[in-house]
């Protein structure tokens, strides 16, 4: 077993009351693929509950294909403003917001720049159309916390107009909460902004909340759609204390109007909880939690986990409530076989679902319940089961980001994905990833990102021969893209 040539050791304060800081060891010893015998399985399922999982999950994703392209290059094609000029280009970057909403993995890495200067150069051909104005500013802001006041005002004045507009409600809902966000970034210091600033970021706010309403008629949106929707409107509404209350009540009533059978209402419900609970307790470790703090955390996530088990109860192919219900059996210290089958449910219900393995990569954590053998030895799981999809390989390298996060300098920090053991854990999660979406140029720019940071040199360079269209500011803009460059050539074998 490798040894570090300096053992170091970080201790991790605990989360929980449940159990005592824990020691990470050495973590060179650790980081052998397949060195850990540790098992992590809980009931699997059957082969043909895999084989209907598969099925189910796949034609989820293509029904909510279809469904962002009826709305967003159908909704062009049925009231946006046409002319030969501009249209082919409108439509090409519609194709790009349909296919980024619904994670399509031939999406390009750089698909918000390509938006933005499709959009932009139909706008300066002519074209008036508000969503196409909207998606040609919008898409164009890459860095929130430099966006302008000016920049800032003239998005406000064409999500106005588009919210006049005959688009589907789901386009103007997130116009409306991407300008909200857009316009308190540009917000000047506290001492100096106006109630004018803060009454029109309301007013957006609240334009948010009245197209989520709009969009509940819409019979044929899927419902992980709806529930993002929902989820990200109460985000944004709940931190605004001029919303006046009963805004829940009233979704809420639309929602069992609208989906009488559908689980979403309870599923919302446990979700809330859990932000009310984490809200309550506060982020520190067990012994910066107050008492009251406290009881109300366990409080909030029982009425989470009540909610959530209606809400699986209602509907068990939704892999919703099972993947929340992985952060409730974390705050409530549940035993571990108690979280592995809710983790079982929620892969079986989406076989692709890395939100159920950051749940249950969390739970592991040496701060609640696990060590960092435990999430190692998932983090293998996640590459070597066939059985799960998606971006779930790349789970491991989200665990040696996890270790890498508590080196205490910079310096160790970046020595971390130096270390013997590293980069073979970082190269087997993304070749099992590239081995089912080899097209995933997102995925291939991170990729190139880590093989530079472990100093991977050979990987390195064969992967930048595979890159397509760059995004700068993956590696930092092109100054610093450049320099990789430089110094891949510099290491490469001649």
């Amino acid at each position: 077993m490798t040894r570090p040539a300096r053992p170091f050791a970080v201790e991790f304060k605990p989360f929980s009351r449940r159990h005592q800081p824990v020691k990470l060891l050495p973590l060179l010893g650790l980081l052998l693929v397949g060195g850990l015998a540790v098992s992590c399985k809980r009931g699997d399922p059957t082969p043909a509950e895999l084989v209907t999982a598969r099925q189910q999950s796949d034609r989820a994703k293509d029904d909510a294909y279809q469904w962002y392209v009826k709305n967003t290059v159908g909704a062009y094609e049925r009231i946006g403003k046409h002319d030969p000029q501009w249209d082919g280009d409108v439509k090409v970057a519609f194709n790009l917001i349909a296919s980024a909403g619904a994670n399509r993995p031939d999406v390009p890495a750089d698909w918000r720049q390509e938006i933005a200067s499709l959009m932009k150069s139909a706008v300066d051909k002519g074209c008036a159309d508000p969503y196409v104005r909207y998606a040609a500013l919008r898409y164009g802001i890459v860095h929130l916390e430099k966006v302008s006041p000016s920049e800032a005002g003239a998005l406000s004045e064409i999500v106005q107009s588009l919210a006049d507009s005959d688009y589907p409600p789901r386009l103007k809902l997130y116009a409306a909460l991407r300008t909200a966000e857009t316009m308190r970034a540009a917000l000047p210091a506290p001492d100096q902004q106006t109630q004018s600033q803060l009454f029109n970021i309301h007013a957006m706010i609240q334009s948010s909340l009245n197209q989520l309403f709009d969009a509940f008629q819409d019979r044929t949106t899927p419902p992980q759609e709806l529930y993002e929707m929902c989820t990200d409107v109460l985000t944004l509404v709940d931190s605004d204390d001029q919303i006046p209350p009963g805004y829940w009540e009233r979704i809420e009533g639309a929602l069992r109007e609208t989906r009488p059978k559908s689980d979403l209402v309870a599923l919302l419900t446990g979700w809330s909880e859990i932000k009310a609970a984490w809200k309550a307790r506060g982020g520190g470790y067990a012994n910066q939690v107050t008492a009251e703090g406290g009881r109300l955390f366990e409080e909030h996530l029982k009425l989470a986990e009540k909610a959530l088990q209606s809400a699986w109860d209602r509907d068990s192919n939704d892999p919703q409530p099972a993947t929340l219900m992985l952060e409730v059996c974390t705050g409530l210290g549940k035993e571990r076989p108690e979280m592995e089958r809710w983790f079982q449910r929620a892969m079986l219900a989406a076989p692709n679902n890395h939100a159920a393995c950051t749940g249950k990569l969390r739970y592991l954590e040496p701060m609640w319940f696990g060590s960092p053998e435990a999430m190692l030895a998932f983090g293998h799981e996640c590459v070597g089961n066939t059985n799960w999809s998606g971006t779930v390989p790349l789970v491991l390298v989200d665990a040696h980001d996890f270790f890498a996060s508590f080196q205490e300098t910079e310096a160790a920090r970046s020595m971390y994905w130096r270390r013997p053991g590293v980069w073979p854990d970082i190269r087997a999660a993304f070749e099992e990833f590239f081995r089912r979406s080899p097209d995933d140029g997102i995925r291939r720019q991170t990729y190139v990102r880590f093989a530079y940071k472990c100093a991977a040199w050979d990987d390195l360079n064969a992967q930048l021969r595979l890159l397509g269209r760059v995004n700068y500011d993956e590696f930092g803009g092109q100054e610093a893209f450049a320099k990789m460059l430089a110094d891949a050539r510099e290491h490469a074998k001649p």
